[in-house]
């Protein structure tokens, strides 16, 4: 198994970890307060996980550090650490942060969940789809991670959902456009016209 492997490997870990100290921070009370050490256990655990990312790439890119099941794993971290935040801060019931507003995590998790679709969809038409990260799909993630990093360090609420503005106008605007692009390419493959008469029809 490869370093770069192993490190997507222990970023999986960390997200039920990064979640567990959320929930954990959220129940404490010490004379009123909640135990911040939990949060900086948190805040830590979810750098760790996104510098990781950057790292078993860079790994795997230039050292030759390239596997089947790290191609296939990638994505999949990435993906759940992102979920996982996006329900924990958003949709859970915390009180001692500043959570996402509710559309936020629903429009970020429904979008994931039509590009999925249209993946399968066209993979079922298709055979072969080869997926190419576009520039407001980057621009989104982007914005979303910066939107958990300001409730982890208690920021400004009017911060919070401007950059959750952000993260969802890109990610609806990534999606118009993989729509757009998943749709020409049904057409170019004749899997849109009208399919022919059945015999003796």
């Amino acid at each position: 198994m490869t370093w770069a492997t192993r490190i997507t490997i222990f970023r999986l870990i960390l997200v039920p970890v990064f979640v567990i100290l959320i929930v954990t921070y959220d129940d404490t009370n010490d004379e009123g307060r909640p135990v911040e050490i939990w949060r900086y256990a948190a805040i830590a655990a979810f750098m760790v996980a996104s510098v990781s990312d950057a790292i078993d790439g860079y790994l795997a890119r230039n050292w030759n550090q390239r596997s089947a099941l790290g191609a296939l794993l990638d994505p999949i971290a990435d993906k759940l650490l992102l979920l996982a935040s996006l329900i924990t801060l958003g949709l859970v019931p915390l009180d001692r942060l500043n959570r996402f507003p509710v559309w936020f995590p629903v429009i970020m998790i429904s979008r994931d969940a039509l590009l999925l679709l249209g993946y399968f969809i066209l993979r079922h038409f298709l055979h072969q789809v080869e997926v190419k990260p576009h520039l407001t799909g980057k621009l989104s993630t982007f914005f979303t991670f910066f939107a958990i990093g300001a409730v982890l360090f208690k920021l400004g609420r009017d911060l919070i959902v401007g950059l959750c503005a952000l993260g969802a106008f890109f990610a609806l605007l990534c999606t118009i456009i993989y729509v757009r692009q998943g749709l020409k390419l049904l057409v170019q493959g004749g899997h849109t016209s009208a399919a022919p008469p059945l015999a003796g029809k």
